[in-house]
């Protein structure tokens, strides 16, 4: 008959199990965020890297390496409450110009990156959305540093 474990290693097992599913319930919008269009943007970005996209200017490629970074970017920094705002400061901002300058220019974006009807759509949601969590964790921030 095997040896029954002792009680600290089963409180130890139990604690382990339930902490867990806390960090998920602790994470912030701006966290959420970040993992969801992080994962987004890297599926995107591989998808159109290994359909065959080209490096022309403008060109699939450099949309989807694009992509590829800031999925790592957003990736890196929804680890943390203080990480995942530091990365949408200028991920906002990105989305933010490539959103306006996309929408004057009707079908690029800085010389480099393709803009078609779905961008024209998403690049001023992930903005908006963006800047919204940045505020509302700004807003939380303070009044934790208050009270």
């Amino acid at each position: 008959m095997p040896p029954m474990p002792s009680q600290s290693a089963l409180s130890s097992v139990r604690g382990f199990a339930v902490a867990r599913p806390s960090r998920f319930r602790a994470r912030t919008g701006a966290q959420w965020f970040c993992l969801v269009v992080g994962v987004l943007l890297a599926l995107r970005g591989t998808q159109q890297l290994i359909a065959g996209a080209h490096f022309g200017t403008p060109g699939e490629g450099w949309r989807a390496s694009q992509q590829l970074v800031t999925a790592l970017l957003l990736l890196l920094g929804q680890r943390t409450e203080r990480g995942a705002r530091l990365v949408l400061i200028p991920f906002a901002i990105f989305y933010a110009v490539l959103a306006i300058v996309g929408d004057i220019n009707g079908h690029e974006a800085l010389g480099l990156l393709p803009v078609d009807a779905r961008d024209k759509f998403i690049h001023p949601i992930y903005a908006v959305l963006a800047l919204l969590l940045l505020a509302a964790g700004w807003r939380q921030h303070r009044k934790r540093d208050r009270g």
